[in-house]
């Protein structure tokens, strides 16, 4: 056998090599004219970003009324309906509360049905006042009659002097029980519009101590804390016995039903991006899943302007960023959802 020359071995690798370079070389290039060709063309087919979050509403609930737990009734995780009991507070004191503004009510009550009782007693006794005073004018115009009378009869001595005298002082009499009878109907009047001004006032002292009650019983009803809405509760941070403020956050419900997505997108992509573009949603946690939505809406200012310390471009050493600007993207109506958790990243792809 006749063997190989080195020279001849050492000539081929080198052309070898030479091809594999020429190859890179040119894929390099090519690679590198395609990139310096997309800064002057726009050849993508969709506008993208990954800085974007599932988001929905989280509902803090607070307690109303201070007092220590009695029993807890949920736990971290747990989804709970509208209206279920989260947390029950000791309620000893409201309810001494309620029975007390019970008894006040009560007591007013009492009182403005004597005032009522009151008004009709003097309504009685003006009535039978005015019935004497008529009596006594009557009685008295009588009187008068019988001096004009007597008093021709005792000029003409047709009557004694005794029998004279007598029916001067019955005059007099009934004068003075007609000036006190109109006394006494005046002091009754002022009476009876006296007791109509009390009786105003404690029909006033009833409806205050109506509100009263309906405050305490308010009050009460705080002891028992309820889920604004159906949602999962976050972590369980409460104990028996632990004394709860008013205004403290006792639970977190994440509202997992009203899921949308938060993009935050260049403000140079945001030209090309229209209210109502239909939207590809991939979600990293879930193996690249993907879902189906649309633009709901933008923000009305880039996500600098919400921050809360807002740059300051004005202390002379300025350099432009690319601003961002929020992006409101919903969910097809039809989208099972129930592996999709707020707060996962995903990839938003908008088509042009």
């Amino acid at each position: 056998m006749s063997e190989e020359n080195p020279q001849d071995k050492t000539i081929s690798k080198d052309k070898k090599r030479n091809k594999i370079l020429t190859v890179l070389s040119f894929i390099f290039l090519t690679g590198g004219g395609i990139w310096i060709l997309s800064l002057f063309f726009d050849f993508h087919t969709y506008e993208t970003t990954n800085n974007a979050q599932v988001e929905a509403y989280i509902n803090n609930v607070s307690a109303r009324a201070t007092g220590h737990i009695a029993a807890i009734r949920f736990e971290s995780n747990q989804f709970v309906h509208k209206g279920d009991t989260l947390v029950i507070l000791d309620n000893a004191e409201y309810l001494i509360k309620v029975k007390q503004a019970q008894a006040d009510l009560a007591i007013a009550q009492g009182n403005l049905h004597s005032m009522e009782q009151s008004i009709v007693t003097s309504a009685s006794n003006q009535a039978a006042g005015r019935e004497k005073l008529a009596g006594d004018r009557a009685g008295l115009e009588k009187a008068q009659k019988d001096y004009e009378r007597f008093k021709k009869m005792y000029a003409d001595s047709a009557v004694t002097r005794n029998q004279y005298d007598q029916v001067v002082s019955k005059l007099r009499s009934e004068q003075a029980y007609l000036k006190a009878g109109e006394k006494s109907a005046a002091a009754s009047s002022s009476i009876t519009r006296q007791s109509s001004i009390n009786m105003e006032a404690s029909r006033a002292a009833v409806e205050r101590k109506k509100a009263d009650l309906q405050a305490a019983e308010l009050q009460l009803s705080y002891t028992s804390i309820l889920s604004p809405s159906d949602g999962y509760v976050g972590e369980r941070n409460l104990s028996i016995g632990e004394l709860i403020t008013a205004n403290q956050t006792i639970a977190t419900i994440v509202l997992a039903q009203q899921l949308w997505v938060s993009a935050n997108f260049k403000e140079t992509q945001i030209e090309k991006i229209k209210q109502g573009q239909l939207v590809t949603i991939i979600i990293d946690a879930l193996n690249g899943k993907e879902f189906s939505g649309k633009i709901a809406g933008f923000s009305p200012a880039t996500g600098a302007k919400f921050s809360m310390v807002e740059p300051d471009n004005s202390t002379g050493n300025f350099v432009k960023i690319t601003q961002r600007i929020p992006v409101r993207i919903e969910f097809d109506t039809a989208a099972d959802l129930k592996e999709v958790k707020p707060g996962m990243n995903v990839t938003v792809n908008v088509k042009k």
